[in-house]
C-alpha cells in the first residue's frame, strides 16, 4: 500500500509539473501575440496601469419620486352604533 500511495503522489506531482509547463508556455504565446497586436496598432498604451483602460464609475443619480400629490383623502370608514333599549341583534 505505501509504494502505490508513493507511486501516485509521484504521477500527481508529475502532472502538476507538466500543466504548471503547459501554463507557462501558453502565457509567454499570448504576450507574444499580444505584443505583436499592440506593434501593429501602434497604441503606446501601458496596460499594466488599469487607469488605461478601466472607464472611471458614474454616479448614479437617485431615482425620481412618482408624479402627482399627496394621496387622495378616503372617507371614514361607518362606525356601527350599539342597539338601543336592549335590543337583541337580528338573527339571519
Amino acid at each position: 500500500m505505501p509504494e502505490h500511495a508513493r507511486r501516485m503522489r509521484e504521477d500527481m506531482h508529475a502532472a502538476m509539473k507538466q500543466a504548471r509547463a503547459d501554463m507557462d508556455r501558453a502565457r509567454t504565446e499570448f504576450e507574444e501575440m499580444m505584443a505583436e497586436a499592440r506593434r501593429q496598432m501602434g497604441e503606446p498604451r501601458d496596460w499594466t496601469d488599469p487607469d488605461d483602460w478601466i472607464k472611471p464609475r458614474t454616479r448614479r443619480r437617485p431615482p425620481r419620486k412618482p408624479r402627482g400629490g399627496e394621496p387622495a383623502p378616503v372617507k371614514p370608514r361607518p362606525k356601527p352604533k350599539p342597539l338601543v333599549g336592549g335590543a337583541e341583534a337580528p338573527i339571519e
